[in-house]
């Protein structure tokens, strides 16, 4: 039999956030922030889903299944009316075994914050102006030219002193993420081998138009790095005209003091593959019951697309802390009625000091600052977790646990925060 599902949704969410009148004014942290009100998060929804199932206990094919969705949302905003889908195929050609395929069409929509944070006092600190002639040589080939076009001087060399206030917060006309995924796998499940399993998969995930939220500097140099002064960067801030003061008093060309708004934008891309193991065993000895779970991951690429300057230019995180080319996850069980133990065992591979293509070469560039570091790794790593513990009834147990029972040190300068 055919089976299919359709429905609808609507969604409407609200926030809030205000700060005491003290904040509010800048007397705490020399910015005042504002009120967040912002208008209502909408969205409505129209989805459908259909399985069907082609082929079934024939020699060869004992099942092979094709199932897709599809789902069409209208978001209240710029983000407008998108859609997502996935197709996906599962062939068995024996019990024991099936092989599988899936790509799908995802997306993000922007959130309230992301929307409607309203602009408030900022501060960029260490800002250098691209055009600026100690500067200009820092940039890319197209710098020069675009500064010169927007009629600044070659001796105009305004170097600051101290931060360049800013405006940050939302951007209405932020459009939705779109992510595609592709994944191919497949999955032995032994009938001679009861209560073992092996799968094997492998992912590629693309995702564009990323939101991201540039520096101010980033902003400034991206608008006349780029080919052309006709972007989204150069629209977010403004000059003093020749021969005028600024309203704050800036001299002529300068950017002026508070025009500059640093708010999320769409133009990151971000690309992912790998291949994911998962082995699981499961057997019962007299009055215990073994359980093995082991996934391995082995990443092949992780990059971020993040200068619109130059959309091909990537920068790699594979290999830099927090994602390592292949890491180890493997859990132990027993289980003895009464009593039950655990162990948890982790590995990572090594993981580089700093940005991992000044070690390597990247893209055809080769490596960038060799010798950065004295020990330019941190070394492969293995964790180790225990827990014992006592089923007191079928609904209540007691256990205790050690984590890190080999007391590893973490990497140095690890703080446990983001991607440290």
């Amino acid at each position: 039999a055919v089976g299919f599902s359709l429905g609808g949704e609507y969604r409407r969410e609200t926030a809030m956030y205000r700060q005491d009148p003290l904040v509010s004014s800048g007397y705490t942290f020399y910015n005042a922030i504002p009120d967040f009100t912002p208008p209502s998060f909408e969205v409505k929804e129209a989805f459908g889903e259909v399985n069907v199932p082609l082929l079934r206990d024939l020699p060869f094919a004992k099942e092979l299944t094709l199932s897709g969705a599809g789902r069409v949302s209208d978001y209240k905003g710029a983000a407008g009316t998108v859609w997502t889908y996935s197709v996906n195929a599962v062939y068995a050609p024996i019990n024991d075994l099936r092989f599988r395929a899936n790509y799908s069409r995802a997306v993000r929509a922007p959130n309230l914050t992301e929307l409607y944070s309203p602009l408030g006092q900022n501060f960029a600190p260490s800002f250098g102006d691209p055009c600026s002639a100690r500067n200009i040589a820092s940039g890319t080939q197209f710098r020069a030219a675009n500064c010169a076009a927007a009629g600044i001087p070659a001796n105009y060399d305004y170097n600051y002193a101290q931060s360049l206030e800013i405006m940050s917060g939302g951007n209405t006309q932020l459009n939705v993420e779109k992510s595609d995924s592709y994944t191919y796998g497949a999955q032995l499940i032994p009938s001679f081998a009861p209560g073992r399993s092996v799968s094997v998969e492998y992912y590629n995930i693309k995702v564009n138009n990323v939101i991201t939220a540039p520096s101010a500097q980033a902003i400034a140099n991206s608008c006349y790095d780029s080919p052309t002064t006709a972007n989204q960067f150069c629209a977010l801030f403004q000059r003093v005209a020749p021969g005028q003061t600024g309203p704050n008093g800036e001299d002529p060309y300068r950017i002026i003091e508070g025009s500059l708004q640093q708010v999320q934008l769409n133009y990151a891309r971000l690309q992912v593959r790998g291949i994911d193991v998962d082995l699981s065993y499961q057997h019962r000895f007299g009055g215990m019951n073994l359980t093995s779970h082991l996934v391995y991951t082995h990443q092949l690429q992780n990059d971020s697309f993040l200068d619109p300057t130059q959309p091909g230019f990537a920068d790699r995180t594979l290999g830099e802390v927090g994602y390592p080319r292949d890491q180890v996850n493997w859990n132990l069980g027993a289980n003895f009625e009464t009593f039950f133990a655990n162990l948890q065992m982790r590995y990572l591979t090594k993981m580089s000091v700093g940005a991992i293509e000044n070690l390597v070469s990247f893209q055809g560039r080769p490596p960038q600052n060799l010798d950065q570091y004295d020990i330019p790794f941190y070394p492969d790593v293995f964790y180790m977790d225990l827990k014992f513990g006592v089923n007191v009834t079928k609904q209540t147990n007691f256990y205790f646990g050690i984590d890190n029972v080999t007391d590893r040190i973490p990497p140095l300068g690890a703080t446990g925060t983001a991607a440290g």
